[in-house]
């Protein structure tokens, strides 16, 4: 059983996974409910926009999984409660027609954190919704060009307008300041190969243990 995410680099606040339960396909998410403390395994939907200088620019239609631990509650009722998450692990598979064959995964020396709360202005109305955020660590495997990438400052996943936990088929976006360089992993303090520019997501429902299976 998972008891730590053994991480060098934490981006925010470890969930202690001892105990946690894997939550699979089918479950019942309760809308503006606070729910019990579980390793949410989901689908997951996105579309990344690359540039490689010098190779060109395309953007990549990807599916796959998370594995996303959350904290107890802080609190019972929907209004007062916040949540604290881990991305312990993911799996993501494009093809661009420019670079290939992409495989997404997190960087193993990086806990990617963050949390479900109410916005301070929404604070005290019982059904107000909620906003995700997420600092992530991602590696971009490019078999073509003998290439893993991986960003240094975290790619930011938000989420708003959350009315139920986990946040399944809400869209989400990647907070890119107009572009977020990757580096290679066989030189990491040389400049940067590529750039994201434009990441957009959404999360999907529960999955089954065969359906995560795929990619491992």
């Amino acid at each position: 059983m998972e008891t730590t995410n053994e991480k060098k680099i934490a981006f925010g606040p470890e969930v202690n996974l001892n105990g946690l339960q894997n939550l699979y396909a089918p479950q019942t998410v309760t809308p503006f409910t606070p729910p019990p403390t579980g390793i949410d395994n989901l689908g997951i939907i996105s579309t990344d926009t690359f540039v490689v200088p010098g190779v060109g620019e395309d953007t990549v239609d990807f599916t796959g999984w998370v594995r996303v631990a959350r904290s107890k509650p802080t609190a019972d009722s929907w209004d007062g409660a916040e949540v604290y998450t881990n991305l312990i692990e993911m799996y993501m598979r494009g093809e661009s027609a420019q670079f290939g064959e992409i495989i997404v995964r997190l960087q193993p020396e990086v806990l990617s954190t963050g949390m479900i709360r109410t916005p301070f202005g929404d604070a005290g109305r019982a059904q107000a919704a909620k906003a995700c955020r997420m600092a992530v660590g991602a590696q971009f495997d490019l078999p073509r060009f003998g290439l893993v990438l991986f960003n240094k400052e975290p790619i930011e996943l938000t989420i708003d307008d959350v009315r139920m936990i986990p946040p399944a088929g809400n869209p989400g976006n990647g907070q890119i300041y107009h572009l977020l360089p990757l580096f290679s992993r066989s030189s990491p303090d040389s400049p940067p190969v590529a750039f994201l520019t434009s990441l957009k997501f959404q999360m999907g429902s529960y999955l089954t243990p065969e359906q995560m299976a795929v990619g491992r």
